[in-house]
């Protein structure tokens, strides 16, 4: 199953996976039906920081998981979500000083102009994400603020990606036994 909130996306995917046996459907992760215990891994790439109300995923991926099923995601880091304007401060020569960050312990809604387009995005501090999960019957195997290789460092502008988080990487299993309720 394929999730997305835009046509194109999906159109995008359905291309790059033509002869595969995926759904796809242009659905929000917030309505759509999980179907209880029946995936054996759910994957979410740079979604979840436009929703509002990360509890209720996490339950809902929690609910159509299978026993031990793994929950992969990729997140925009909270210092990223948290940054003004999510851009550096410049000095007067034109090179990143600092990141600034803001209202990290308030999260919610951050107006953005990000690639160039204005976009919401929701800042969840790092406790709401972990202990989300944790809450919700999932055990961390791994988390991870991910770091550009070495290899990538000649691309201008990729030293600075060193300075802050930018994203968070995290592998959670859903623990379905008589010792762990979500």
């Amino acid at each position: 199953m394929g999730l997305d909130l835009s046509r194109k996306m999906i159109q995008e995917a359905q291309k790059r996976s033509a002869g595969t046996q995926i759904e796809y459907r242009v659905c929000g992760m917030e309505e759509y039906e999980y179907p209880k215990n029946r995936w054996d891994c759910v994957v979410s790439n740079l979604a979840l920081h436009y929703i509002e109300n990360l509890e209720a995923v996490f339950q809902n991926v929690y609910g159509t998981l299978k026993r031990d099923g793994v929950f992969l995601f990729n997140i925009e880091h909270p210092v990223f979500t948290a940054g003004v304007g999510q851009d550096w401060v410049y000095t007067r020569e034109g090179t990143p000083q600092y990141w600034p960050v803001d209202n990290y312990f308030l999260p919610g809604e951050r107006n953005m102009h990000f690639l160039g387009c204005d976009v919401v995005k929701q800042h969840h501090t790092l406790t709401q994400i972990l202990m989300g999960l944790l809450r919700n019957g999932f055990a961390l195997e791994a988390v991870e603020e991910a770091e550009p290789p070495e290899e990538m460092m000649e691309i201008p502008g990729m030293r600075d990606e060193l300075r802050r988080p930018m994203m968070l990487l995290v592998k959670a299993i859903a623990k379905k036994d008589a010792n762990v309720k979500p």
